[in-house]
């Protein structure tokens, strides 16, 4: 066996990071994080990564042949580059067929813990080639520190619920780090693992700051490794959080520029500070970066990042970049009938939702039947009948709207049935907003808003989400317009402020927040918002209906301080 060779110069451990702590004493994590916090100034001076996927070391007693494969897998499984990790690690086995370690790694890469997806057939697989036993796995592993790798990994891949499981792997990779805590890739692991044992709708942040920390002292003691960078950026994906994690989203896509993901991850925390043009940009380089790796293997087009495709439409959204929408649209809508991927499909559905939605239009299609899809990626019926719904009470149809509530209710009811509490409200919202929208258009302007009130309320028990709207349109900035209208102006801006809280600089949100503090004669108000709809528009299509409006403010508060 021979010694590795190492892509990175080791960092000094810090021992504040790892003392061990019960949840409940966020105090003490908090002030561990402002002291990683104050060291961020020395980043500046970071050196350029060695690989472009970032610098890791990882020692193993793998053979010095197949060093390259494996680290180059793992750095791949920091990026949650899934694919790119499990082929690197099958040239690992391939080069030294008794390499544990590249086991290992192949099958954990079948394990996406953010999103509580498994292919544990496909990862039990990769273990029996290893060995048909767990004893015999143990013996093919010759050090203690990569046995307990491995005992890990059967944790992970064992029997009963994946929570439980998930919760059990996270307790062993703490006890690693306690057992070697010069070793930061089981940090990485580790505090990846905190989040792993999240599900979304729960309350508390304590595991976020948790993992936060543990991500926060490794990018800053070596900046170029990815996981550091893009474990930050997860804990902290929150419009209240978000900020903690910026200097992470500035230097994630420069430690692994060939992968996608690292090229989008850092838009998480720029779509929480309402950045339009970097979240288009990254999003737009990620595409890129994606389409390239399919060209070099000669993939399916449904490997592209179509997830970062989605993101830069909504991005190009809110500055005005409405033809691009379009365009983009049809690349995914091509690649869906091509590959009859029912993933890439909701892409499709869902963006062209958005896209009828920033618009405010009704194209005249046929409502989507109520079919609950399945998993992930199910289909995006209510999507469309919001926008769809939404479109129809601005044309004054009430009828159609309140059709598209009913189908919008009836998926409630499915949700509710299977036990889906958090998207059975989500559709509670959108059903509420649908009722207002119909009640509207029929000139029911206090029975839209008491519907609205439904909606928001329930909105309220619900996190900010870590990306676009969702709800597709949020409720409150859809109160504050129905506000607005009600001409309840003081009352409108509350609920407006309110969604940029939960929504930062939604182009809506900001010009409905215009308009209402014009009516109540608070000219700087107005200004501030009209500014900010400038500067994102400032290259927006010309077919943008509130350019001419925020334009003429802009030239009426010049005129009127010369």
């Amino acid at each position: 066996m021979g010694t590795p060779s190492a892509l990175s110069h080791e960092g000094q451990y810090d021992s504040l990071t790892h003392t061990k702590r019960k949840d409940g004493r966020l105090h003490m994590q908090i002030r561990r994080l402002a002291l990683v916090l104050a060291l961020m100034p020395t980043l500046a001076m970071a050196q350029k990564p060695s690989t472009n996927i970032g610098d890791i070391t990882f020692p193993n007693s793998g053979s010095s042949e197949a060093q390259g494969a494996f680290l180059r897998g793992v750095a791949a499984l920091h990026n949650f580059w899934f694919d790119e990790a499990a082929d690197e690690f099958r040239n690992a086995q391939e080069i030294d067929p008794d390499f544990a370690l590249a086991y290992w790694g192949e099958a954990i890469s079948f394990n996406h813990p953010l999103w509580a997806e498994q292919d544990i057939a496909a990862a039990r697989q990769t273990l029996q080639r290893l060995g048909k036993t767990r004893k015999e796995r143990m013996d093919k592993t010759p050090t203690e520190r990569e046995r307990m790798y491995m005992e890990a990994l059967e944790i992970m891949y064992g029997e009963g619920d994946k929570l439980v499981r998930d919760k059990a792997y996270s307790k062993h990779m703490e006890k690693v780090v306690g057992m070697y805590p010069d070793d930061d890739e089981a940090k990485a692991f580790y505090a990846l693992s905190i989040l792993g044992t999240v599900r979304r709708g729960e309350k508390g942040f304590a595991r976020q700051i948790k993992a936060g920390t543990i991500a926060l002292d490794l990018f800053t003691r070596r900046p170029n490794h990815p996981a550091g960078a893009h474990f930050t950026i997860h804990s902290f994906d929150d419009p209240e959080h978000a900020p903690l994690a910026l200097a992470a989203a500035e230097k994630y896509a420069l430690i692994a520029p060939e992968a996608s993901h690292a090229r989008h991850m850092p838009t998480h925390i720029f779509v929480q500070h309402g950045m339009w043009d970097r979240v288009a940009k990254s999003n737009k380089e990620a595409f890129e970066a994606s389409s390239a790796w399919v060209e070099k293997k000669n993939l399916s087009v449904a490997k592209k990042d179509y997830h970062s495709l989605e993101w830069r439409a909504y991005a190009n959204a809110q500055r005005g970049h409405w033809n691009e929408i379009g365009e983009a649209i049809a690349i995914v809508d091509k690649a869906a009938k091509e590959t009859k991927d029912g993933r890439l499909a909701w892409y499709a559905d869902v963006m062209t939702a958005r896209h009828l939605l920033v618009q405010g239009k009704d194209d005249g299609r046929p409502l989507p039947e109520p079919i609950d899809g399945e998993g992930r990626y199910g289909n995006a019926n209510a999507d469309m009948l919001l926008a769809l719904g939404l479109g129809a009470g601005k044309a004054k149809n009430a009828e159609r709207t309140e059709e598209a509530a009913k189908r919008v209710g009836k998926l409630e009811a499915m949700a509710k049935e299977k036990g889906n509490t958090y998207g059975a409200n989500n559709l509670a919202i959108m059903k509420y907003e649908l009722k207002a929208s119909a009640a509207m258009a029929r000139g029911e302007t206090e029975k839209a808003l008491a519907h609205l009130a439904k909606a928001v309320a329930i909105e309220d028990t619900q996190d900010p989400p870590s990306g676009p709207a969702n709800p597709i349109k949020p409720s409150h900035e859809l109160y504050g317009e129905f506000l607005v209208k009600a001409g309840k102006y003081a009352e409108a801006i509350e609920a407006l402020n309110t969604s940029l809280s939960r929504t930062p600089n939604r182009a809506a949100t900001l010009l409905a927040l215009a308009r209402a503090s014009a009516k109540l004669g608070d000219v700087d108000a107005a200004a501030q918002a009209y500014e900010k709809l400038a500067e994102f528009s400032k290259d927006a299509d010309s077919n943008v209906p509130y350019l001419d409006e925020v334009r003429n403010f802009q030239t009426m508060t010049d005129a009127g301080q010369q």
